[in-house]
C-alpha cells in the first residue's frame, strides 16, 4: 500500500494551497497523512548535531517529532506552498531546516529508497519563472536526500479566487499519474 505525506505550507486555511491539498487528499491511493506547517509548534534547527551524534531523529521535543517516522516511511511527500517573494513560506523553510536529522551519522538518507517529492507552488505572479528559485532549491534538497523530484508551478493564482487553481487541477492529475 502506498504511503503519502501531504504538507501544506500556507498560513492561510482557505487559500489556493489548501485547495490543492484538499484535492490531493482524494487523489492519492493508500495511506495519506496530512499536516499544516502553520499549525505545528516547533523551533527551527538548532545546529546542535545531536541527531547525527546519537544517530536518531531530532532531540528537540516538539510537534516535529510526530512526523519524522511518517516522512521516512512515505513513498511520496507532497509539499504545497504559496510563493512568497520568489520563495517558499518562512514556515516551510523552518520545517525543511529540521530535515537535517533525516540523514544518519554516515550521511545516508533516512527516507525510503525510491521515495519521491512532488512540489506544488502556487503564486500570484502570472510569470511561471517567478517560482524558479523556490523550485530549484526544493529540487536540490530533495535530491540531496536521494529522492526523485517532481514539481508543478501554478502561476496567476489570485489570493481571492480559486479560478486558476481549478483550471490547473487536470494538469496536476496528469503529473500524479506520471509520479505514481
Amino acid at each position: 500500500m502506498m504511503k503519502s505525506v501531504l504538507i501544506n505550507a500556507s498560513p492561510r486555511t482557505d487559500g489556493n494551497s489548501s485547495f490543492v491539498i484538499d484535492f490531493l487528499k482524494e487523489a492519492f491511493p493508500g495511506q495519506v497523512k496530512t499536516l499544516r506547517v502553520n499549525d505545528l509548534n516547533f523551533a527551527g534547527c538548532q545546529g546542535c548535531r545531536k541527531c547525527r551524534q546519537l544517530d536518531d531523529f531530532c532531540v528537540l521535543n516538539d510537534d516535529m517529532n510526530n512526523f519524522y517516522t511518517d516522512m521516512a516511511d512515505a513513498d511520496i511527500i507532497t509539499v504545497v506552498s504559496p510563493n512568497y517573494y520568489g520563495f517558499i513560506t518562512g514556515q516551510l523553510k523552518l520545517f525543511m531546516d529540521r530535515w537535517y536529522c533525516m540523514k544518519d551519522k554516515r550521511g545516508l538518507s533516512r527516507f525510503k529508497e525510491n521515495a519521491k517529492v512532488f512540489f506544488v507552488l502556487t503564486q500570484g505572479s502570472p510569470d511561471r519563472n517567478h517560482g524558479d528559485t523556490a523550485n530549484k532549491w526544493m529540487k536540490r534538497v530533495s535530491e540531496a536526500f536521494g529522492m526523485k523530484y517532481f514539481s508543478y508551478i501554478i502561476p496567476g493564482c489570485n489570493a481571492d479566487t480559486r479560478d486558476m487553481v481549478r483550471m490547473k487541477i487536470s494538469d496536476i492529475k496528469m503529473h500524479l499519474k506520471m509520479i505514481q
